[in-house]
């Protein structure tokens, strides 16, 4: 392979890195605050009245649960934000300050959310009260 064939490339690879990154692509999306999160919510599913959310304190989670109970969790994959919703509260367990909740999802995995020791431990006992 030639010095300018490589070169080439380099600059090509690198020119595309800098696009991306002027395009915020890839980037740390983000659910900016509490009422995002509840607008998320009602975006996905329709008639969704949100009572209650949990926002990860770096906003790369929340759990947003309805007056009658029902729970949306979104999360950012990849370029958007997914949301997985359940009637009955899926597996949770608790770790200091993050709240786990296992979706049961090999691809979309299990959601951790930084919510601090009180408010994790408040979701943690809410979750596992309404599972019963």
């Amino acid at each position: 392979m030639s010095w300018l064939v490589l070169g080439g490339s380099l600059a090509a690879v690198l020119a595309l890195a800098a696009i991306a990154w002027a395009l915020k692509l890839g980037g740390g999306l983000r659910i900016e605050n509490e009422e995002a999160a509840r607008s998320l919510a009602r975006e996905v599913h329709a008639g969704f009245r949100p009572a209650e959310v949990a926002l990860d304190r770096e906003g790369r989670a929340a759990l947003v649960r309805a007056d009658d109970g029902a729970l949306i969790l979104l999360r950012p994959h990849g370029a958007r934000i997914a949301a997985r919703s359940w009637r009955a509260p899926p597996a949770v367990s608790r770790d200091g300050p993050r709240l786990k909740i296992a979706t049961s999802e090999r691809m979309f995995g299990e959601a951790t959310l930084d919510l601090g020791e009180a408010e994790a431990a408040r979701w943690e006992e809410l979750l596992i009260q309404r599972r019963a």
